[in-house]
């Protein structure tokens, strides 16, 4: 038997079988490769998940983005571009929560007066929450803190050049806060409706002229008396 033309044989078909092992490796190698580049390129990689609630996490800080912008700039002036830069976002994102910036200005004052009215509509604390509500809103704080204010404070500015759906939304607060000041009359407060009314004209009114005002003396007077005759006017001094 040829053991040395035999191993020499062998040596060969083992060098050949490694050989054509590399060259499959390779190619997987360059395969996988080949396959997350176009993963990258496509975007159509794997993605860990979002937590829960994430998409309402992110429309809450739209919404508040829109909130400050709104208030310091007016609904005209508040860009898209910035109110989601102002989110952490792009403008992109923007219409996979919004259908239009009037959309999103009708939800900021949806959210600031159901949030500032949540829990007035209980009877038994109906009257306490809305003397409650005349002083937080003719109150310092919220007078300085224009970012976070009430967005129908820029009311007279921005009724005449918003769109339908914008001047429904700015009705639908108002209604809102007439129909709480209205829960909340006492029995001397008659006509209950009436009176309800007043109330939030003296609120939104009363600040919108403390905040045109450059005499900060006479805007905090102003602003003081305001808040007397409110509370008043609803037998809540």
């Amino acid at each position: 038997m040829n053991w040395t033309g035999n191993s020499a044989a062998a040596l060969e078909c083992a060098n050949r079988s490694h050989r054509e092992n590399d060259d499959q490796e390779r190619q997987a190698i360059c395969f996988r490769t080949n396959f997350a580049q176009s993963q990258f390129s496509t975007g159509t990689r794997m993605r860990m998940p979002n937590p829960p609630h994430h998409r309402e996490q992110v429309r809450q800080r739209i919404i508040r983005s829109a909130h400050q912008l709104f208030n310091r700039h007016g609904f005209s002036a508040a860009s898209i571009d910035d109110i989601m830069a102002g989110a952490g976002l792009t403008r992109g994102g923007f219409y996979s929560y919004f259908q239009s910036k009037s959309d999103l200005y009708a939800e900021v004052i949806s959210c600031f007066v159901s949030g500032k009215l949540e829990g007035a509509d209980f009877a038994d604390k109906a009257s306490v929450r809305s003397a409650q509500i005349i002083r937080d809103y003719l109150s310092c704080q919220h007078f300085e803190d224009v970012a976070a204010s009430c967005p129908l404070i820029g009311l007279p500015n921005d009724l005449s050049r918003s769109d339908q759906s914008v001047r429904e939304a700015q009705e639908a607060a108002l209604r809102m806060m007439i129909e709480t000041f209205e829960r909340g009359m006492t029995a001397s407060a008659q006509p209950a409706r009436q009176c309800a009314i007043a109330l939030t004209s003296l609120c939104i009114g009363g600040m919108v002229i403390a905040r045109a005002i450059e005499d900060r003396a006479l805007a905090d007077e102003l602003r003081e008396a305001t808040m007397a005759i409110a509370l008043k006017l609803g037998s809540w001094a």
